[in-house]
């Protein structure tokens, strides 16, 4: 929270030169706070922000190889990202367990977009490495995502002009995220609704592990999603405006809706990098699916609680696409109150489910709590 509202406090203050210098140098103070705001809290982020980003840029321009500049690229980050996330930074006596270079999930991503929509030859418009920099530096996301796409950003750098609607719209969203963060969290969920909560624990076991296990899936979402707003609600006052990150996920009918709502820059981002490329070589949607969401769950943490709820939900999933257009399905749906009613019980209950698996301390303790609201204990 506080590194929010540093960022917040920050971006307000470079409003004035981001509108008011010369048009080519706009970007450059956002660019000088985020280095500075990095260097400061990570210098080991800025590092390799910085090395990476012009290493990366000038070996997609000047290997003839593009296959072979892709790959360099992709294996690199691809390897940095592992080093951190598996820890090994420890062992070397860079780092600290568990704990990642400040946005290295984020623009370790961004990165391997860029460079994979190169290889495919995607119009990207004319752009050099200022650009380049100024996308990978750009303050609002660069620590809360979403991994935005190098493509929009493009297009509203060349076209962003002063807007009083979209400055008003990102005043509120910045609103909104903070009521969802402060008002939802941290007082309504993280607080009230966890101390009642654990007052149920010794009378009502079972419903208290219910409402802790709702508890948690609401206040991750409100958390995430409220910081999402706060970084599309600053974008909007520079003028760029980042695709949505969530949309309503509690209300999806199905599991693959969900993913169509939870996360959306991250679920779009493995769609377009992992499950198509997997696509094209297995032609096995299955197998594409469960690649997708395992990468989608390394991305958060590699363990094996994130391995079996990234398993969870590539299998909910297929099956999800198994029962789809059968009898069964077809029938219900004959019913649409029914079918929307049970399709969000049994999804946001799925997903809630899913979630003690990367809630609770250890597997031991997720065991424990299944085992309470099924009724084994």
């Amino acid at each position: 929270m506080e590194i929010l509202l540093i960022i917040l406090g920050v971006s307000f203050l470079l409003l004035v030169p981001a509108w008011l210098l010369p048009e080519k140098w706009q970007m450059a103070p956002i660019m000088i706070a985020t280095a500075i705001l990095l260097g400061y809290y990570s210098p080991s982020s800025l590092l390799i922000l910085a090395s990476t980003s012009i290493l990366n840029f000038y070996l997609l321009k000047h290997i003839p190889s593009l296959t072979t500049a892709t790959l360099l690229v992709v294996i690199q980050l691809s390897c940095i990202f592992l080093f951190f996330k598996m820890d090994y930074a420890v062992i070397f006596g860079v780092g600290e367990k568990g704990i990642l270079p400040l946005g290295l999930s984020y623009y370790s991503f961004r990165q391997i977009h860029y460079a994979l929509e190169v290889y495919k030859k995607t119009s990207l418009g004319k752009h050099g490495l200022w650009e380049y920099m100024s996308y990978l530096f750009f303050l609002p996301t660069i620590l809360i995502g979403p991994i935005n796409r190098f493509q929009n950003f493009h297009r509203d750098l060349k076209r962003r002009r002063w807007n009083n609607s979209l400055f008003s719209q990102g005043m509120e969203r910045i609103l909104y995220g903070f009521v969802k963060i402060v008002v939802l969290g941290n007082y309504l969920f993280s607080y009230k609704l966890n101390n009642f909560a654990l007052g149920l624990e010794d009378s009502y076991l079972w419903l208290a592990s219910y409402l802790k296990m709702f508890r948690f899936a609401a206040n991750a979402y409100v958390q995430f999603a409220g910081f999402s707003d706060v970084a599309i609600g600053l974008s909007l006052l520079f003028g760029f405006k980042v695709m949505e990150n969530f949309n309503s996920p509690f209300i999806a009918t199905n599991i693959a809706d969900f993913w169509n709502r939870w996360h959306i820059s991250l679920s779009e981002w493995c769609r377009d990098y992992v499950f198509y490329p997997f696509l094209g070589m297995t032609r096995n949607a299955r197998i594409s699916i469960i690649m997708s969401m395992l990468a989608l769950a390394g991305w958060h943490e590699i363990s094996l609680r994130y391995l079996l709820w990234g398993s969870m939900h590539a299998i909910a999933i297929n099956l999800w696409h198994r029962y789809n257009n059968t009898p069964m399905q077809v029938a219900i749906a004959k019913i649409p109150l029914l079918q929307k009613c049970l399709g969000i019980g049994i999804t946001l209950h799925f997903v809630m489910l899913s979630f003690i698996l990367t809630n609770e301390v250890d597997l031991e303790a997720s065991w424990e709590t299944y085992k309470i609201l099924f009724f084994l204990n």
